[in-house]
């Protein structure tokens, strides 16, 4: 193998699947990328066997052929090489040749016969989506999903399809967020369940990039392309919690705050706050205010009101505000509303104006 290329598109290229290769001690390969030289193509393959990700750059190939090396080497090497244009890559016998104007490097390599192929979904419900909306809509929700593996149905990201809208959906049974997305087409797509260190890789993979993708669901895996990347990932084989049960029907009170002052008002909360980030909200509908107060024992406590448009029953709940502050990307516009049941039933979080994105927060026990 023998290639040609520009530092800035393997860098490029290696930006993107940085991530996708762990330390094994059963399989040593997986710590490393293929890198396969063909066609004035050179492919770019990493995978740890729950998602995998090949990319194609355009090369100078002089000799086709294969290599496997260490990411984590390879990746150090290309982002300490400065002020240089171009690289050269020729393996000889067992070792890699890495070659710049100021530069030459000797690296050892792994057998590429060993490293593992990417599965191809030959039976499966393909549709096309802007990839752009598809990470919006799993950048909205990611945060709420479960960190744990021992429910694997919600350390995920649900999404499916209802009329015209892709609806993305995760909860770690303490919160919930869901965030539709229209699109065309994809009317039999059957919902999946992708785990939620997976599609973090896919939104790496495809960041920055507005193609259309072609999206296909097999039984047991899906895959995302585009001209010059695939990337694949299991899915959960499983059924999601039924969460449109605990969504509240009716609404007993509504305050409606500006969203730059809620978020100042909990950045100072945060402060003095105690290990489990608990607040006490509570509602004056006379004063049309309401007061958030924290309290640590090894700090000190605070007291903040915000102004508010209160309407319905006054209500106080203890909350962890971490839940709340980490959906404020996910709300748009300057308004935000909070509508309450009753005080130890959950309650949602919409942004005034926007029916695409809902955040369901249960309440703390004192």
């Amino acid at each position: 193998m023998k290639i040609e290329s520009t530092l800035e598109k393997i860098s490029s290229a290696l930006h993107r699947i940085q991530k996708n290769s762990i330390k094994n001690l059963s399989l040593p390969i997986l710590e490393n990328i293929l890198l396969i030289a063909e066609d004035n193509t050179l492919t770019i393959r990493s995978t740890n066997l729950h998602v995998g990700t090949e990319i194609k750059i355009s090369v100078k190939v002089e000799e086709k052929g294969s290599v496997a090396i260490k990411l984590d080497l390879f990746t150090s090497i290309i982002n300490s090489i400065k002020n240089e244009h171009s690289i050269v890559l020729e393996l000889k016998e067992k070792t890699l040749y890495i070659k710049t104007n100021k530069s030459e490097m000797e690296i050892n390599i792994y057998p590429s016969d060993d490293f593992p192929t990417l599965p191809k979904i030959k039976e499966g419900l393909e549709f096309i989506i802007p990839i752009d909306k598809f990470i919006k809509g799993v950048s909205s929700v990611i945060y709420a999903a479960s960190l744990s593996d021992i429910k694997p149905e919600i350390s995920s990201v649900y999404i499916y399809k209802k009329d015209n809208e892709l609806i993305f959906v995760a909860t770690d049974s303490f919160r919930l967020a869901e965030k539709k997305i229209i699109i065309k087409g994809a009317d039999d797509f059957p919902g999946v369940i992708i785990p939620v260190k997976n599609i973090q890789e896919c939104i790496k993979v495809f960041n920055g990039i507005d193609d259309n993708v072609v999206f296909v669901v097999g039984k047991n895996q899906i895959s995302i392309t585009n001209e010059n990347i695939y990337f694949t990932s299991r899915i959960i084989d499983g059924n999601y919690p039924d969460y449109n049960q605990i969504i509240p029907k009716e609404e007993k009170t509504s305050v409606i705050v500006l969203k730059n002052e809620i978020i100042s008002s909990l950045r100072l909360i945060n402060v003095f706050s105690d290990n489990f980030n608990q607040i006490l909200l509570k509602t004056n509908s006379k004063k049309n205010i309401i007061n958030i107060s924290s309290r640590n024992v090894d700090v000190g406590e605070n007291n903040t009101d915000i102004d508010a448009v209160i309407s319905g029953e006054d209500i106080e709940m203890y909350l962890n505000h971490k839940y709340i502050t980490d959906s404020f990307s996910s709300l748009t516009g300057d308004s935000l509303n909070f509508s309450f049941t009753e005080k130890n039933k959950p309650f949602i979080l919409r942004s005034v104006g926007d029916a695409s994105f809902l955040y369901l927060i249960m309440p703390m026990n004192r």
